[in-house]
């Protein structure tokens, strides 16, 4: 009976000797660890490896945004588990207002724009006289569908209207091969979502700016939607192949003996069997 009762003490309790100050930045940070970070799975990022002459209209808009140089050139098995929802969980804040940095076992690793742009050599390209990117002061027009879907569709094809009759999204099958390679990019380093069958609203348009040549700040982009990861409960924990190289580039010990792999890379053969 003694041991039966010692059983469910340990089940029913979460003693504060398991708090690790070195990883978590408070007890609450631990908590929610416990409670739902640590069953959540990643989304893992992807690397792209395309040769001269290889779907030269994405390579080439690819290399313009420097894209390749960190964002899609990350190395693979590289993925430390722990170390990103260690991330996430300090990254969260109970007020609905993350900060944009987060503490990992002593080292601040900072998310906002700047640092960002900074580490993935990407800078932002304003026109002359401009003070915001093509991107942000397309945000502030209306949406025209009808030219979305000329960028993006095959003929004849375009967006599926929903029950109240206005656009509601695109199907995979009705896009063309270069807007697909580039949603399939999305999916994982840009805007990651499981949700791979159509494109929303919002996501077309984020593919038409791509498909278009208009310059962003994408910074801006990925410090946003990770926050939004670390303030949900339930949303697959993305870029961890950039936060991992976040960390390290910062001095992060790390002390994990197994890396998880990224997604299928996306090359040639990728491209022909899935776009």
């Amino acid at each position: 009976m003694q041991m039966a009762s010692r059983k469910r003490k340990s089940i029913g309790s979460r003693p504060t000797s398991q708090y690790d100050t070195r990883r978590f930045s408070s007890l609450d940070a631990w908590t929610r660890y416990a409670d739902n970070v640590l069953g959540r799975n990643i989304l893992p990022d992807r690397k792209v490896e395309l040769y001269h002459t290889e779907l030269d209209n994405f390579k080439a808009e690819l290399e313009r945004r420097n894209f390749h140089k960190r964002l899609t050139n990350l190395v693979d098995g590289s993925i430390d588990l722990a170390l990103v929802k260690e991330f996430y969980v300090n990254l969260y804040s109970s007020e609905d207002c993350p900060p944009k940095q987060s503490r990992v076992r002593g080292h601040l690793v900072k998310i906002d724009a700047d640092s960002l742009n900074t580490f993935l050599e990407t800078p932002v390209v304003l026109a002359e006289g401009e003070t915001l990117p093509a991107y942000s002061k397309y945000c502030r027009l209306p949406t025209d569908f009808r030219e979305i879907e000329a960028a993006l569709c095959i003929p004849r094809r375009g967006f599926i209207l929903n029950s109240e009759g206005h656009p509601g999204k695109i199907l995979r099958k009705d896009l063309t091969t270069l807007a697909q390679v580039w949603s399939v990019l999305s999916y994982s380093n840009l805007a990651p979502t499981s949700h791979t069958s159509d494109l929303t609203v919002d996501r077309a348009r984020l593919i038409f700016r791509l498909v278009c040549h208009l310059d962003m700040n994408i910074g801006v982009l990925i410090s946003s939607q990770m926050t939004s990861i670390a303030q949900s409960n339930t949303y697959r924990l993305g870029f961890p192949a950039l936060i991992t190289a976040l960390c390290r580039a910062r001095g992060v010990v790390f002390d994990s003996l197994t890396f998880e792999r990224l997604s299928l890379v996306i090359n040639l053969a990728y491209i022909r069997k899935n776009c």
